[in-house]
C-alpha cells in the first residue's frame, strides 16, 4: 500500500470525527492550518518546529491537567479556530493579519512565537482546544487510540521521524 493510500486512511478517521462533532472538514497538508470561513482544517504528520514547542509550552501551562500529544493539541487548536472565528469582526481579523506582518520584524523566533500565540484569535483557539479536551476526555482518547497506531505505523513504514 502506498503513502497516499495510508494517508487517506488517517485522513478519513480524522475527517469523520471532525465532520460528525463540529461540521469541519479535515485534509492532510504541509502544516496545521485552519480555514474558518470554509469550516476546514489541515493537519500534518510532521510537527517539530520551535513554534510548535512554544505553542505546546503555552497550552500545557494554561491546561496542566490535559495530557495530550502535540498532534492532538495542534489538531484541536485548528478546530478551535473554526469554532471561535465568529468572535472576531472583519476589522479585528485584519488587525490580526497586520500584527503578523509586524511580527516578522522580530528577530527572536521564540519571542515571535510567544507573541503569536498571545494574539486573541490564537489564544482563544488554544483555549477552545484545551477546554474541549478537558470536557471530552473519552472522545479524545477514543480518537487518539484509533489514530496514533496508524500515525506510528506510517512513520515506521516510510522511515519518518518527528525531529
Amino acid at each position: 500500500m502506498g503513502a497516499k493510500k495510508d494517508l487517506k486512511k488517517i485522513t478519513k478517521i480524522l475527517n469523520d470525527f471532525t465532520q460528525k462533532e463540529f461540521g469541519v472538514k479535515t485534509k492532510i497538508g504541509k502544516e496545521f492550518l485552519a480555514y474558518p470561513d470554509d469550516d476546514e482544517i489541515n493537519y500534518s504528520l510532521i510537527v517539530g518546529t520551535i513554534n510548535i514547542q512554544t505553542f505546546l509550552e503555552d497550552a500545557e501551562t494554561r491546561f496542566p491537567t490535559v495530557k495530550a500529544d502535540i498532534f492532538l493539541w495542534c489538531f484541536f487548536h485548528e478546530i478551535g479556530h473554526c469554532m471561535t472565528d465568529y468572535l472576531w469582526t472583519d476589522g479585528e481579523q485584519e488587525r490580526f493579519s497586520n500584527e503578523l506582518v509586524r511580527m516578522t520584524e522580530v528577530d527572536d523566533t521564540k519571542e515571535k512565537s510567544y507573541w503569536y500565540y498571545s494574539m486573541p484569535n490564537e489564544f482563544f483557539a488554544t483555549r477552545w482546544a484545551g477546554q474541549y479536551m478537558t470536557d471530552h476526555p473519552q472522545k479524545v482518547a477514543k480518537l487518539w487510540n484509533k489514530i496514533q497506531p496508524k500515525i506510528l505505523k506510517f512513520y515506521q513504514k516510510y522511515n519518518l521521524t518527528n525531529d
